[in-house]
């Protein structure tokens, strides 16, 4: 260092000597020759400029020769294209299209309950018989009843035929007994809703009513069955995204209480805008392998809304608001071709979308850029750095 000091002052005192060879200052000012003054005043001129670039060559080659200065550590990172996707993130539940609680269509008073909760039973399956004493004696009394009408029917059909009788007996014989036959069908179909059915495969989740229990159409609930096979996850949306959300748009959902993560597409996009909030109904159909999805739950749904193979991403935490209320990135550029040490360069953005932390650059930077990660709040335009570390870039 102190040989480029030493340079300095020499430098120094043989533009003295020089100036005394030359026009002296106080000579020239008591001359009062304009053109002496001129002259004196463009030869201190110069001066000032060959002193300026002599000192600003010693800085460079000090800088690039002194290894013992203190320069800010830095680590960066290398952009690269990479492919990007938005969600929106709303809150949905767990149903199912098989969660019924089943209910009599006469009244009546259970005789029997034929399975259990948590049983597994069949399409089809009797799960509880009311008492059908009253139907059957009923359904017995009409059969009499048809026998005798279906013999006088017979009858006066003959007698009609031989033209032997009157046409009222006649008609009054057939209403009689196709009435019989009726009230027969009605009985049995009244006997048939004796029984309880299960609609579909599934579980007995829970019994509701007990045996002995006097149970009323509609009012009185018998029990519930449900199977969770599949179950679908449903949600509301605003209207506003209404353009970017089509039938197998892409959805991770993930459900707290269980901590399970998984993806789905959308099954169903409702064609109805709820007038009362603005919102319309999606669903998405999962296959509950496990059956640890209950209908009710809570999801947290993610939606992909927008997506870009190629671009830009950087983390949100690099990108800075300026005086100007402008977007920055601060990235780096080297100090000449062969140097260690690197200028810090305040670049304007336009940013795009955000998601998990990392926002997309629709303009201001390029592939190959390099920019700071880790020390870009300590760092200034046009700042001499070192890097201490370059990231690898990674598609995340």
């Amino acid at each position: 260092m102190k040989k480029y000091i030493l340079q300095v002052i020499i430098i120094i005192l043989f533009f003295g000597c020089d100036n005394e060879k030359k026009l002296d200052l106080e000579s020239v000012k008591k001359s009062n020759d304009l053109e002496l003054i001129k002259q004196k005043k463009t030869e201190t001129s110069n001066k000032i400029n060959q002193l300026q670039k002599e000192l600003k060559s010693l800085n460079n080659l000090i800088f690039e020769l002194d290894e013992n200065q203190k320069f800010t550590l830095v680590s960066t990172k290398k952009l690269n294209l990479e492919s990007f996707k938005h969600y929106i993130e709303i809150q949905g539940s767990v149903d199912s299209d098989k969660n019924l609680i089943l209910y009599t269509e006469i009244p009546g008073i259970i005789k029997s309950i034929k399975v259990k909760e948590g049983e597994k039973v069949k399409k089809g399956t009797t799960l509880v018989e009311l008492s059908s004493t009253g139907i059957k004696a009923l359904l017995d009394q009409l059969n009499l009843k048809l026998k005798l009408a279906k013999t006088i029917y017979e009858r006066q059909l003959n007698l009609w035929n031989e033209k032997i009788g009157s046409e009222i007996q006649f008609l009054q014989a057939k209403t009689n007994f196709f009435s019989i036959e009726k009230e027969i069908i009605q009985a049995k179909d009244q006997l048939l809703k004796t029984k309880i059915i299960a609609p579909y495969d599934g579980v007995i989740d829970h019994l509701i009513a007990d045996t002995g229990s006097n149970v009323v159409p509609g009012i009185t609930p018998i029990l519930r069955i449900i199977n969770l096979d599949k179950v679908k996850v449903s949600a509301e949306i605003p209207e506003t995204h209404l353009p970017h959300i089509k039938k197998g748009s892409e959805l991770e959902i993930f459900f707290p209480i269980i901590s399970k993560k998984l993806k789905a597409k959308v099954s169903l996009v409702g064609n109805v805008i709820n007038p009362n909030n603005r919102n319309f109904r999606i669903e998405a159909i999962i296959e509950n392998n496990n059956y640890d999805l209950k209908p009710n739950m809570t999801a947290k749904i993610s939606i992909n809304d927008y997506y870009n193979p190629k671009t830009i991403l950087v983390n949100q935490k690099d990108v800075f608001e300026n005086s100007n209320n402008k977007y920055i990135v601060y990235r780096v550029k080297p100090s000449s071709d062969n140097s260690k040490k690197y200028i810090v360069v305040e670049t304007p953005v336009i940013l795009g979308r955000k998601a998990k932390n990392r926002v997309e650059i629709i303009d201001g930077l390029n592939p190959n850029d390099v920019i700071i990660e880790d020390g870009n709040r300590m760092v200034k335009n046009n700042q001499i750095v070192k890097i201490e570390y370059q990231m690898k870039n990674s598609n995340k």
